[in-house]
């Protein structure tokens, strides 16, 4: 049987080989120079699907970092917010929609916590979910509390990522935080 095997993979090769001998060809590079199109861009954002006012609404918090733009927003929309300023990061706007319960009274605190525990696990969250199926409101949640589910479904497997978040300075916020001395700030 091992011999067989290895004949078949010589043989293989062999024939890998003699398709080889062909002289390679440079490949054609074809630019794409229509500057008149107006199709959207095929970007991804996990903000694309907002309405256009609180797309506008988000944009102006952004410019000027004043949570009040966000006030109307649910707490699936904040946590969709949440992904797209993780991309960059945007750290000023991250710790103005982070709820902490007071763990990280200054933002460079918030910002050490961030880059040392929770980029990453935020980034690797980001890529997997970004084409999720489903955003709901868990059947746990409370009035105070809600608990967002982020859902997708890969093959026969199915994957739920669930954020708190909690109401504070009249929006929305997502619990991202532990406090110093690593117990949550639930």
């Amino acid at each position: 049987m091992m011999k067989k095997l290895v004949s078949i993979i010589a043989f293989l090769s062999l024939l890998t080989a003699c398709e080889r001998e062909k002289p390679l060809q440079e490949p054609t590079i074809v630019y794409d120079m229509d500057t008149t199109s107006t199709s959207t861009s095929t970007e991804f954002s996990y903000v694309a699907d907002l309405s256009l006012e609180n797309r506008e609404a988000y944009q102006a918090f952004l410019n000027d970092g004043e949570i009040r733009h966000l006030q109307t927003f649910s707490p699936e929309e904040m946590l969709l917010i949440m992904f797209d300023l993780v991309e960059e990061p945007r750290m000023d706007a991250l710790y103005a929609i982070t709820y902490s319960n007071d763990a990280f009274p200054t933002k460079e605190l918030f910002e050490q916590y961030y880059t040392d525990s929770l980029a990453g696990d935020l980034l690797v969250t980001y890529f997997m979910y970004r084409f999720y199926d489903r955003i709901v409101i868990n059947e746990s949640s409370t009035p105070d509390l809600q608990v967002v589910q982020l859902e997708i479904s890969v093959g026969s497997q199915r994957y739920i990522k669930t954020y708190a978040l909690q109401q504070q300075e009249g929006i929305w916020k997502v619990h991202l935080a532990t406090d110093q001395r690593g117990e949550t700030d639930d």
